[in-house]
């Protein structure tokens, strides 16, 4: 494969300059680190499973309670249903954080 020209010896000496500027910078390699490809993609099934569960659950006993008027699958349906929106509160907080973060903000004081 033809990688084209060869580089000057100053070009070396600028490029090799560049390299060490950053491997320097930690906040560089923090951010290449924490933002590798492999982990957010592993991230993203989980998130979509965590939400789909208590949605699913949610619906079955929706239909159930209404079908049946029982008073326990009526409240057990009330606890699934603040389980989802727990669970959307918390994967949309995170996504704003992230989001915000890649756009150069940074995240609020996690308290």
């Amino acid at each position: 494969m033809d990688e084209g020209p060869a580089l000057s010896p100053h070009e070396r000496k600028i490029l090799a300059d560049i390299e060490q500027s950053l491997d320097s910078d930690v906040e560089l390699q923090r951010t290449l680190r924490t933002r590798s490809r492999l982990h957010a993609i592993a991230r993203r099934p989980l998130a979509a499973g965590i939400l789909c569960t208590p949605a699913v659950l949610c619906l079955g006993l929706l239909l159930a309670a209404a079908a049946t008027s029982s008073p326990v699958l009526i409240w057990c349906f009330a606890l699934a249903w603040v389980s989802l929106l727990a669970a959307a509160a918390l994967f949309l907080r995170g996504w704003y954080r992230n989001r915000r973060t890649r756009e150069g903000g940074t995240p609020p004081d996690r308290r």
